[in-house]
């Protein structure tokens, strides 16, 4: 998709970087010049390309001086056989990724290439210079498109990162939570199983204590006889509620332990995991930034 839109950019620049004619200012000269604009870069680096292009026609002299070119006697076969003057004024304004670009073609005696001074000319020299300009454009936009793409690469692979980690501190809190539900409900059963089991064994207790004072020489054998076999089975009902009791009591504590464990595991968790939500939702704000730099240049 990247590569489809860079190469429908080529298109766009064809029309929106465009060559204009105008008065150019060169120092304390002013000629008859056309101008164009180099987007996504700064002075300096036009300068090096436009001088670099100039060179490759073997200028006899070329000066460069701040953002002020000179070439002298060149021959650009594209335009004429015959030896030209190129005057250039590249300049920027503060905080622009736009350079200015204005080029004056001098064919001597105060003659210019412009579409009415040299109608013939004109179209060649605006061509080399919208595709100068369109050409290291396009080159500069796709360079900072896979600068801002390949950010925003390692940004999303961060989220994804914080995004996991948040994720498993989620899944740590869920199932302390419903360890937690578990022990506590344990907790509860027990204890009601104690409190249950505490009324039987007073209840036995006192059957017992009727039981013995019912076995006296005063009663008859028989009546002993059933009074000893219900208190030794009253007995044996309260030695298993003792040790029932025994157990539950057990597993209360048991539970509370597992209770305190699981409520240190969910606060760890919960202060895990909000710090993790944290980075993720400051990372999803740096991934959305990285976007609408990428969409930007990509839309220009």
């Amino acid at each position: 998709m990247i590569v489809v839109a860079l190469v429908l950019s080529a298109a766009i620049y064809a029309q929106r970087v465009d060559v204009v004619e105008t008065t150019g200012v060169f120092g304390k000269a002013s000629y008859p010049s056309m101008a164009t604009k180099v987007m996504f870069t700064d002075a300096k680096t036009v300068i090096k390309e436009f001088t670099n292009m100039m060179k490759g026609y073997n200028p006899e002299t070329l000066t460069a001086k701040k953002n002020l070119i000179t070439i002298d006697n060149v021959i650009i076969p594209a335009i004429s056989e015959n030896p030209i003057d190129v005057f250039a004024n590249i300049s920027q304004s503060k905080g622009s990724t736009d350079v200015n670009v204005v080029v004056a073609f001098s064919l001597g005696a105060n003659a210019f290439i412009t579409s009415s001074q040299a109608p013939a000319l004109y179209p060649t020299a605006s061509n080399m210079l919208k595709v100068f300009a369109n050409d290291l454009t396009a080159k500069n936009r796709d360079a900072i498109l896979s600068k801002l793409g390949k950010e925003m690469s390692k940004e999303e692979k961060k989220l994804a990162s914080y995004e996991k980690k948040a994720a498993g501190y989620q899944k740590s809190l869920d199932s302390y939570n419903k360890n937690l539900d578990k022990a506590q409900q344990k907790n509860r059963e027990a204890t009601t199983s104690i409190e249950d089991t505490k009324v039987k064994i007073e209840t036995s207790n006192n059957l017992i204590k009727e039981y013995s004072a019912s076995i006296n020489p005063d009663n008859s054998d028989s009546a002993v006889k059933d009074a000893l076999k219900s208190r030794e089975k009253e007995q044996k009902k309260l030695d298993s509620y003792q040790k029932s009791l025994g157990g539950y009591q057990k597993t209360v504590e048991s539970s509370a332990k597992d209770i305190e464990k699981n409520m240190k595991g969910k606060t760890k968790a919960e202060n895990s995991l909000s710090g993790a939500n944290k980075n993720v939702e400051k990372q999803r704000e740096i991934v959305r930034a990285k976007r609408e730099a990428y969409k930007a240049v990509e839309n220009q």
